[in-house]
């Protein structure tokens, strides 16, 4: 029997690599994607080529489904490991931009996909799909008059629809309810979130967080519900530097009062990939 002891631990380790093998249990990040090459060409001139950001994963219909910046298309992936990409624009012709779904939102409303990208203006849609795996796409409202930069969507429990954008140094993060079908605003949007550098050190502008020439920026909106609390997650304090965070403020209505907590949600100081800020959980 002590003979055959080794020959059997042998055989169970065999087992378990050929199991790990099989299904994939872990992920790592960055996750290697055939992104934009200079998507917006003056980036060529500045040394700059592959370029996107702001990336959003929603799951439908047992696939995910990733939406990023500039890249006249989307990702699918049934397993967040191998990822197919779909080409689509979002642009119509009287578009006279290349921001093609910049900070785009993303959501899910009951058997539909909906995606509205950042604008300032009044003449961008809300796009919808039944179908994204086939790219079948339509506008389901053609100018949605309110705007928005840096949008987030939320569906509530009760069904309600909010939305949220804002992305400044000087102004706050908004939030507005939303009729679910025509999408009007309910009403006008709300202040919800300030940044506080003097209180929250990590908030702080500059790359050695000393606060130099500017103020800090917040944007990135997005909401996530857990335990009937509303967790308003923001990224602060710029894009630039290696610090760029996730912070997390709470609340117990969908438009608050919200309150920060001291703490980024995520945080990852330099590196290959600079920063974790404005991205969305899922």
């Amino acid at each position: 029997m002590l003979k055959r002891t080794p020959l059997l631990i042998a055989l169970l380790l065999l087992s378990v690599h050929l199991l790990a093998q099989q299904k994939q249990l872990t992920y790592c990040n960055p996750i290697n994607l055939d992104y934009g090459y200079t998507p917006i060409p003056n980036f060529a001139t500045q040394g700059k080529h592959r370029a996107t950001a702001d990336p959003v994963i929603v799951n439908y219909k047992g696939d995910y489904y990733l939406f990023s910046t500039n890249q006249w298309g989307y990702w699918r992936s049934s397993d967040l490991s191998n990822w197919n990409f779909v080409s689509k624009s979002f642009l119509r012709p009287e578009h006279k931009v290349y921001d093609d779904l910049c900070a785009p939102s993303v959501w899910i409303q009951g058997d539909t996909m909906l995606v509205f990208g950042s604008t300032y203006a009044r003449n961008f849609p809300i796009w919808m799909s039944t179908n994204p795996k086939g790219n079948d796409w339509k506008e389901v409202v053609e100018n949605f008059d309110i705007g928005g930069w840096d949008p987030a969507h939320f569906v509530d429990d009760d069904g309600r629809l909010y939305m949220y954008n804002g992305s400044s140094n000087v102004y706050p993060l908004y939030g507005v309810e939303l009729n679910r079908k025509t999408f009007e605003p309910i009403g006008t949007r709300k202040e919800l979130l300030l940044l506080r550098p003097e209180r929250y050190g990590w908030q702080r502008f500059g790359e050695h967080l000393d606060n130099t020439f500017l103020d800090p920026f917040m944007e990135g909106a997005w909401v996530t519900k857990h335990n009937n609390k509303y967790y308003l997650q923001y990224g602060a304090p710029a894009t630039e530097f290696s610090g760029y965070a996730d912070g997390v403020a709470i609340g117990t209505t969908p438009l608050g009062p919200f309150e920060h907590q001291s703490l980024p949600l995520s945080w990852k100081a330099g590196g290959f990939a600079r920063g974790a800020g404005h991205g969305a959980t899922f």
